[in-house]
């Protein structure tokens, strides 16, 4: 039976981080097991224990609860926007007293391992309070299921207060300090990632547009991932990657053909060929033309051979390709809405940044299980960036290496290699979806290289002898029907993105208005303040200040074209959180130069954006009347 009190925090909690009601409603808050026990001592007080490793130990002062909420939080910053990382629930006093001096800017994540502990305190002590405005934010389970929830901090924005880490704990959970760090690791590592990931420059971005515009017809008869969602429940997949470890065992990898779901990396499928593996699907990432001119160009692939990538890659990859494919969306938003809300088969997959995780992401959603990594060294493995039988010239000498990124992994022994930051990022964001999907098996069988954490090891030869044995009994290819849009059909996908793209020009036209305007504002503001200024004359100039946080929700505001200035928003936000709160002179000013700063790039980028949209126009009208061409005759 769910109590008032239980209702009303699940309520809280799930309405602004609504993830958490999966984990949350699954619960049976009427069972509680011995993870949490009741006392009552001589004084006549309720003592609260929690129970680990065999040992009880109390959640709460059993004197003074109220005082040992004050010394928890006491060294807190009061006068600075922070992202606090809390270990342990308890009774929510530390919390409320937290609550009380923190910024109204600051964010909270609460970490509790015991899930006995959760059920006791939501079913019994109303902390509705906390976490209703979403300021606070509930984590818990062991390390698995954290895993899962912290993937959803990406999308809360937590990651512009990174800079700002602040750490509080119970004094009790110091016998968490395993799963703490843990953990803490996880967060840090995926809101730094997140962060690195919106920083792609302008130009890049317009590549990728560019891209996506002169794919557009690819796009429209692609199939979509949802064409295979599960259709290969339990067959195991192989993920063929480039690394030089590959050069080890790809020989025994022929005897997986039809009794896996074989994916190999574009670079890695000459390696397949001259070895006699016949990979299920080609995996491409990369939007730049040497890809095209040293995987594709002049190149015969087996017509059943699928291809798989997102909608950026270069055009001429999609336009030669003699077999289907399935195009996806790497992102859940910027300039692909434009084409996820006008052709209903193109759908987001995370996929991450490498050809190897484009194909981990279509094989976890076909439902494989167990997904087996060969080749992924994610090192320098024996000084080599590359597989021998893959590398190419277009990549400089295969031991050719950056020695100043002072970057390293660990193996499987615990020794260190030498890594770079990409393949750091790559071997995190594994090490996050393995920790998010918690029945699935991830066999690393490289024989070499980063050790992932959540993997299984195994040599190429047992994963083969142990999961590949029964015929799978079709190629991926059967599962895809003909996507063939009709004349009509297509034609309409071309006049709503023409329509978007119209509208975005107008959403941009009235941004770069406030924002010149804005500018101006700034300039007085600037020129008004002295040493002299009152703390009134700096509580008005905050007051201006404060209107340019109209501009900018704004632009989050603006959909697909809002995405291109993301990349300098974050930075100026995350230092004017590096000012703290206090009202002084030097704070306003500095406050009034950064944003004049960020004012200006984003007048000065609408125009850049506009040429750009302009050139997306001209090239979809320009498709658009090629596709009426090609009916009419």
């Amino acid at each position: 039976m769910i109590t008032k009190i239980l209702q009303k925090n699940i309520e809280a909690i799930g309405s602004s981080a609504p993830f958490l009601l999966n984990e949350l409603l699954p619960l049976n808050f009427e069972e509680i097991g011995d993870g949490i026990a009741e006392e009552i001592a001589a004084s006549g007080s309720r003592d609260i224990y929690f129970c680990h490793d065999n040992n009880r130990y109390l959640l709460h002062s059993s004197y003074d609860p109220a005082g040992e909420a004050e010394r928890i939080v006491k060294q807190a910053p009061a006068n600075k926007d922070c992202l606090f990382v809390v270990y342990g629930l308890g009774l929510g006093l530390h919390l409320r007293e937290l609550k009380q001096r923190i910024s109204s800017g600051s964010k909270v994540i609460v970490i509790e391992h015991n899930v006995d502990v959760v059920k006791y305190v939501l079913g019994n002590f109303d902390v509705s309070d906390l976490f209703k405005k979403g300021q606070f934010l509930l984590l818990f389970g062991d390390q698995e299921q954290l895993g899962k929830m912290n993937a959803y901090l990406g999308g809360l924005n937590y990651y512009t207060l990174v800079h700002n880490l602040q750490v509080l704990m119970l004094p009790n959970y110091y016998v968490y300090a395993k799963e703490n760090q843990a953990v803490f690791k996880q967060i840090t590592t995926l809101l730094n990632n997140t962060f690195i990931a919106l920083g792609n420059d302008l130009e890049d971005k317009f590549i990728g547009f560019d891209n996506m515009c002169r794919n557009t017809e690819a796009i429209m008869s692609s199939n979509s991932i949802e064409d295979i969602k599960d259709k290969y429940t339990n067959v195991p997949a192989i993920i063929v990657a480039s690394g030089p470890s590959l050069d080890k065992n790809i020989e025994y990898l022929k005897e997986a053909n039809g009794k896996a779901l074989i994916i190999a990396c574009d670079a890695s499928m000459r390696a397949c060929d001259r070895h006699g593996v016949r990979p299920d699907a080609i995996a491409s990432i990369e939007r730049v033309e040497p890809t095209y001119s040293f995987y594709y160009k002049d190149r015969t692939f087996p017509e059943d051979l699928v291809l798989l990538g997102p909608g950026s890659l270069w055009p001429a990859i999609y336009e030669e390709y003699p077999g289907k494919t399935i195009i996806m969306s790497r992102n859940n938003g910027g300039f692909e809405q434009l084409w996820m809300s006008a052709c209903e088969n193109f759908k987001f997959l995370g996929q991450g940044s490498s050809c190897a995780t484009v194909a981990f992401g279509v094989a976890r959603a076909a439902g494989c299980n167990p997904i087996i990594l060969i080749g992924q060294d994610l090192a320098y493995t024996s000084g080599k960036k590359h597989s021998d039988l893959t590398h190419t010239e277009h990549e400089g000498a295969n031991d050719e290496r950056d020695s100043t990124t002072g970057i390293y992994v660990e193996d499987y022994e615990g020794n260190l290699l030498q890594s770079s930051y990409v393949f750091k990022m790559f071997k995190e964001w594994y090490e996050l979806n393995i920790a998010q999907n918690r029945d699935l098996k991830v066999v690393d069988a490289t024989e070499g290289g980063a050790y992932i954490k959540g993997t299984t090891l195994m040599t190429l030869r047992e994963a083969i002898d142990r999961y590949c044995q029964e015929p799978v009994g079709k190629r991926l290819i059967d599962c895809l029907p003909d996507q063939r849009p009709g004349e009509g059909a297509s034609l309409k996908k071309y006049e709503k993105l023409l329509r978007s793209l119209n509208k975005d020009l107008g959403i941009l036209r009235k941004i770069q208005k406030n924002t010149v305007e804005h500018m101006k504002r700034l300039s007085e503001v600037d020129k008004s303040l002295s040493e002299e200024s009152s703390e009134e004359e700096l509580i008005t100039a905050v007051r201006k200040l404060q209107r340019g946080d109209k501009i900018i929700r704004q632009i989050g505001e603006a959909g697909s074209a809002g995405d291109y200035f993301t990349p300098i928003i974050v930075p100026t936000i995350m230092e004017v959180k590096r000012l703290g709160n206090e009202l002084t002179l030097e704070n306003v000013k500095r406050n009034c130069f950064l944003q004049y700063n960020l004012m200006f790039m984003i007048a000065n980028s609408v125009d850049v954006i506009n040429k750009e949209y302009g050139n997306a126009q001209e090239i979809l009208t320009e498709k658009r009347q090629q596709f009426k061409s090609a009916v009419a005759e």
